[in-house]
């Protein structure tokens, strides 16, 4: 018999309630169970290595992969060690015997990469570029592919830079400077806890927006490594290249203040050296320029008398042993051609070596377009009287005879010839 008083009634109440509250209780729990297995969830465990937080740094990955392959481990330290002291040939095909040994093991992920470096270093772009691209694609969880970017980034620097440092200033250039900046953006914007890796990207693009051209934005990258950076192997570096950077806008001030700034916070360091030999250059400007101390000129001789009067005159020191003199002959050659109408001039100052002497640089300046005549420096009494510690150098003379600018020509643009030009006070 069915009971209907209060008690009954409360029953019945209660055993309509019991059935949808264990319903909804198994569903919150499957919930809780689906929404912890989402990816990305706060309070979730993690399930794979984020971008922006690595769980090692490159070198400690690298190590991993040869935990169970000792000998090999040896050697690839073996031949990175040829490859850090410069022996980039020796180096590459050591590698190649090492991935020829054991081409399904572990570790070929650092070997490749290291060929990667190898190719760089020896100028094959497009080999190392797919070296590159080849690794991202079969490793793309791994710690080191924050490394693959910035080597590629590098790697468009690197071919952006030859480009237009080409007799043609080809337009290339330009397009592969691009590529390397979009690279290091989006390395610095994925990996912005990766301070090596950061670090790295944010001093190259530094780097890139000074060949583009773009002064305010290269000051800014390296000014954020030297202050947020300052630990890491690019600290001391981006001083150095910031001051480089003030020099190419006839910052003369600002770039004693960053050099200064070396010598104060890496006192120690190879760079703390360099900067004090560039002060010692900047400390003459303003100074009147001692009189140019040459054993025999090639070529026409400059008028006697005055050399510097009515003129702005860029003494341009430099050797036939140097590789970046070399490079730079074709840049001071353009910025001849096009500020002679405004006065200015270029006399080539350079030393004899044993093995290299007057004969010698007759020969290379007879095969090389140098419009200009070269001074054999006496001794080099003329280079240690202008403070030249290191070619090549540019030390520009106003048409007073005094000393205005003084550094490596790749920091002497446009803007600092123009600069020049104007009156001193």
């Amino acid at each position: 018999m069915e009971k209907t008083g209060w008690i009954g009634q409360k029953r019945m109440e209660k055993g309509k309630t019991v059935v949808p509250l264990g319903l909804m209780l198994f569903g919150m729990l499957l919930v809780a169970v689906f929404v912890a297995a989402m990816p990305g969830c706060k309070g979730s465990a993690p399930q794979e290595q984020s971008p922006t937080e690595p769980e090692m740094s490159t070198k400690e990955h690298w190590q991993s992969l040869f935990k169970d392959d000792p000998e090999s481990q040896k050697e690839f330290k073996r031949i990175q060690g040829e490859f850090q002291t410069g022996k980039h040939s020796l180096a590459f095909q050591n590698l190649q015997e090492l991935l020829k040994q054991s081409p399904q093991a572990p570790w070929t992920e650092a070997v490749e990469f290291y060929r990667a470096q190898a190719w760089t270093a020896l100028r094959q772009y497009e080999n190392a570029l797919r070296q590159l691209d080849s690794l991202l694609l079969r490793y793309p969880k791994s710690p080191a592919v924050p490394r693959f970017l910035a080597s590629k980034g590098q790697i468009y620097l690197a071919m952006g830079k030859q480009q237009s440092s080409s007799e043609t200033e080809d337009p290339e250039g330009e397009k592969y400077l691009q590529k390397a900046k979009e690279v290091f953006l989006q390395v610095s914007k994925d990996y912005p806890n990766n301070r090596e890796v950061d670090s790295e990207a944010l001093f190259y693009l530094g780097d890139v927006f000074s060949s583009l051209e773009e002064p305010a934005r290269a000051k800014e990258a390296f000014r954020k490594v030297a202050d947020a950076y300052a630990d890491t192997r690019f600290g001391d570096k981006s001083l150095y290249a910031l001051a480089g950077v003030q020099l190419s806008e006839a910052d003369v001030e600002g770039a004693e203040k960053a050099l200064r700034e070396i010598m104060d916070r890496y006192p120690e360091t190879s760079l703390a050296g360099k900067a004090r030999q560039k002060l010692e250059g900047l400390e003459l400007v303003g100074s009147q320029a001692p009189p140019l101390q040459i054993k025999e000129w090639i070529g026409e001789a400059p008028p006697e008398g005055d050399l510097y009067r009515g003129k702005l005159t860029l003494l341009s020191f430099w050797a036939i042993w140097c590789p970046h003199c070399k490079r730079n002959i074709p840049k001071i050659e353009r910025l001849l051609e096009t500020y002679a109408t405004k006065g200015v001039s270029v006399v080539g100052v350079t030393r004899e070596k044993e093995g290299q002497g007057v004969d010698k640089i007759k020969e290379f300046i007879d095969s090389h377009p140098m419009d200009y005549p070269t001074g054999v420096d006496d001794d080099g009494k003329t280079s240690q009287e202008m403070a030249v510690k290191s070619i090549p150098c540019i030390v520009a003379v106003d048409s007073q005879g005094r000393i205005r600018w003084h550094g490596h020509p790749d920091h002497l643009s446009g803007k600092v010839i123009e600069f020049l030009l104007q009156p001193s006070s």
